[in-house]
């Protein structure tokens, strides 16, 4: 697998891209948790504070170094209008996102969704998974707009209930 890109450019959106998370970029992990329903349905703590925001990016960006996940800043025309990125685990690739609310209802998460899967088949991968906590029915409709379907139902680490979801990438599907 090359190393996680730097910048993903989004086909057909232009001005949308997905640009490495920095050290420097604290200010929209912590914009994010402050958001009301971000931390309902992703896993940004509620109590996080600038020190923490920092934190967070920091470790971000050592996980990108060590190839362990990358989380990208979502923008639209150079605003940062929100986070995604994947996490590798045992069973391969997770994908996760979050948008501030002046960045929602536009595509640019199930865009970007599309984009990161395809340098994920790009590497060969035979497929990626995506949770949504049951309930968070903005993030179920991006799965099944970016063609993923249900796979199995669990318990996130809080003890919520969610769903799995699964995109075959490649002839493996």
């Amino acid at each position: 697998m090359d190393g996680f890109p730097g910048l993903v450019e989004v086909p057909g959106r232009p001005g949308l891209v997905l640009r490495r998370l920095e050290e420097d970029d604290w200010p929209i992990e912590l914009a994010l948790a402050r958001t009301a329903d971000v931390p309902t349905w992703t896993m940004y703590p509620a109590d996080l504070d600038e020190d923490g925001a920092r934190l967070r990016a920091t470790r971000n960006v050592r996980a990108a170094d060590a190839g362990h996940g990358i989380r990208y800043v979502v923008e639209q025309d150079d605003e940062a209008l929100g986070t995604a990125g994947f996490g590798r685990s045992a069973e391969g690739f997770e994908l996760f996102y979050a948008l501030l609310p002046e960045g929602r209802g536009r595509g640019l998460i199930t865009a970007a969704v599309e984009a990161m899967a395809a340098w994920l088949r790009a590497q060969g991968e035979p497929l990626v998974r995506l949770s949504t906590l049951d309930g968070n029915a903005a993030s179920e409709a991006v799965a099944e707009r970016a063609g993923f379907r249900r796979e199995r139902t669990g318990t996130h680490v809080d003890g919520r209930p969610l769903t799995v979801w699964l995109l075959p990438l490649g002839a493996h599907e």
